[in-house]
């Protein structure tokens, strides 16, 4: 499907990312079709989002479906809580699809208690305590130990959106809690971004929503029942109607579950887009830890003369992610990136505000933007369920390149000369690459990791 008419002997040929065939091959990778006749808006601070938010809230008449990697246990989240207890005292429903492991790290189960006690429908993602202990007629308890470890560790519901009534949708990268909220208001209040959604692309998210709220609500009755080694079939999707047209920008809504459907979409969709990139890509995230994979298929774009440009935090910045930014993993681990990805040509910036740069927007050529949660890193990869929009047309995609533009007059350019080059023990670009490369679609990996792709173990 093209979201371009039909090109004229006379006419340049559309670019790849808006021609027939590009929309086809998206078709394939992503299990969703390009939707017509949408409005999508671009809120670039938490204090635009929550505007939206704020508004949608109050005028939900029927159901909200709230989606989140974490909710902060603060005036904001108290706040929403408010308002949803007020909406089930009205009759709305009101369903929420949570991340388990976030949730006990910032002590709000309290507020999903509340909430269930009043009537909520909640979901809390992947149980972190749930089979943790080894299978001791396995043999290795140790082993087996490590290897749980890190998948409760890895698999994480790291997706961000908001359904109201099933017609609008707050979509992206920000999270509940004051340091998103204030963003835009407060110097050290986080730099994220969102979209605001109406039209036919919202039925698509929609039944998403309630695709893995049937399915975790039936795994998590499995593990609490201990049913065996067979998972129960899932309950029967609800019937969403499908949305009018409310604009004029094509659409598409991409849903990534690498444990839940053995499958890695958006980094497959994402290694198409960076294929057919022609002119520039401007990618952003709060740590660029990026698999072999992508900063291959980056270098390759590079090689083609694409200008490759890479915003995250500078190390103060890093300071007031999540517990000092893990302790100051998070700056450390990206930094050990920066030489392979700047001896490729990659440029990479850094955020110099004191609150932490956290979207994570990519734009392409002017013809291409997405909005989500998908970050460039393993994880994201790999691991966490993620939602994005992809957006090939209207004027969303030069929105979004202007907010590239006003955000790298806060960063610096990291120059080559001033990175060190990492030991070889911990080069990222060194390391064997996981076996979940397997799930790499044939003829999206960059040619320098095909003849090693055999090789295995932790990327």
């Amino acid at each position: 499907m093209s979201d371009t008419a039909p090109q004229s002997a006379d006419t340049a040929p559309a670019h790849p990312l808006l021609s027939a065939a590009g929309q086809q091959r998206l078709d394939a990778i992503c299990h969703t079709p390009l939707r017509r006749g949408n409005q999508v808006i671009l809120l670039a601070s938490g204090a635009e989002s929550y505007r939206y938010r704020r508004a949608l809230l109050d005028k939900a008449k029927v159901s909200i479906h709230i989606v989140a990697f974490s909710l902060m246990r603060d005036s904001t989240s108290f706040g929403l809580r408010d308002v949803l207890l007020e909406k089930l005292r009205q009759g709305v429903e009101v369903k929420l699809i949570l991340d388990d492991a976030v949730m006990w790290s910032t002590f709000s189960g309290g507020i999903v208690r509340e909430l269930q006690q009043a009537g909520a429908q909640t979901i809390r993602y992947h149980q972190l305590f749930h089979n943790i202990l080894p299978d001791w007629s396995q043999g290795n308890p140790f082993r087996q130990l490590i290897r749980i470890f890190k998948l409760k560790l890895k698999r994480r519901y790291h997706e961000k959106y908001m359904v109201i009534d099933g017609t609008e949708v707050v979509l992206g990268g920000i999270n509940w809690g004051n340091k998103y909220a204030y963003g835009g208001i407060k110097p050290k209040a986080w730099r994220d971004s969102d979209a605001y959604i109406t039209g036919p692309v919202v039925s698509d998210i929609q039944r998403q929503f309630h695709k893995d709220f049937n399915r975790y609500l039936v795994m998590n009755d499995y593990l609490s029942q201990d049913l065996g080694s067979t998972l129960p079939e899932q309950a029967t999707q609800s019937t969403v109607p499908e949305n009018p047209v409310t604009g004029e920008d094509n659409i598409r809504y991409v849903a990534h579950k690498p444990y839940d459907d053995n499958e890695l979409v958006m980094t497959n969709a994402y290694l198409q887009v960076i294929r057919e990139a022609q002119n520039y890509i401007y990618w952003g995230c709060h740590g660029i830890r990026p698999p072999n994979v992508i900063a291959g298929a980056l270098a390759e774009a590079v090689q083609r003369g694409v200008d490759v440009r890479l915003y995250t935090n500078s190390k103060q910045a890093s300071r007031t992610l999540m517990l000092w930014g893990l302790m100051g993993w998070m700056y450390t681990e990206s930094h050990r990136h920066f030489y392979g990805l700047l001896s490729r040509g990659i440029r990479v910036f850094e955020w110099q505000k004191p609150g932490a740069f956290h979207s994570k927007n990519m734009v392409i050529d002017d013809v291409f933007a997405s909005v989500g949660s998908y970050n460039i890193a393993r994880g994201s990869a790999f691991h966490h369920t993620e939602s994005n929009i992809f957006v090939t047309s209207g004027a969303f995609q030069l929105q979004v390149k202007k907010q590239f533009m006003i955000d790298e007059q806060d960063c610096r350019e990291i120059k080559l000369d001033e990175v060190k080059p990492p030991s070889a023990y911990h080069d990222p670009f060194r390391r064997k690459l996981n076996p979940r490369n397997r799930l790499i679609r044939e003829g999206l990996l960059p040619d320098a990791l095909k003849q090693t792709l055999s090789t295995t173990g932790e990327d």
